[in-house]
């Protein structure tokens, strides 16, 4: 009996995971477009996030159109012996930032501001989106 209910176990595990989506597909970051678009959003987000100087880490997520989907990791150096930063998904479109709300809006902000797929591997957030 218990060894029928480990085959049905096991059988169900491999169906289920038959059926899981591929993961969410990053852009190359050796393509030299990608390089130079996580470039321009690592200067300009700097003064959008953090509202002044300060460095960022950024990873492209996508592309569509004239928007940009990354996320961003970023610090400042306020003064010294104080470090602060932010590590947030943002949608650019052109110079214009988007990030997520926090709380109880950041599900549905990040739902409106990616195309579906992305949206749903922000929210996993397994930690390979990150730059």
């Amino acid at each position: 009996m218990f060894r029928r209910h480990v085959a049905w176990l096991a059988l169900a595990v491999g169906v289920l995971s038959g059926c899981s989506e591929p993961p969410y597909p990053l852009p190359d970051r050796n393509a030299a477009d990608v390089r130079t678009e996580e470039e321009r959003l690592a200067s300009l987000l700097p003064g959008e996030l953090l509202g002044g100087p300060g460095t960022c880490e950024v990873r492209l997520l996508g592309r569509d159109g004239a928007s940009s989907f990354a996320w961003a990791h970023c610090e400042a150096t306020p003064g010294p012996g104080v470090t602060s930063g932010v590590s947030v998904p943002v949608r650019v479109d052109g110079d214009r930032v988007t990030q997520p709300g926090d709380g109880s809006e950041y599900s549905a902000s990040v739902r409106r501001m990616f195309p579906a797929r992305l949206a749903e591997a922000v929210l996993r957030d397994d930690g390979r989106l990150r730059p």
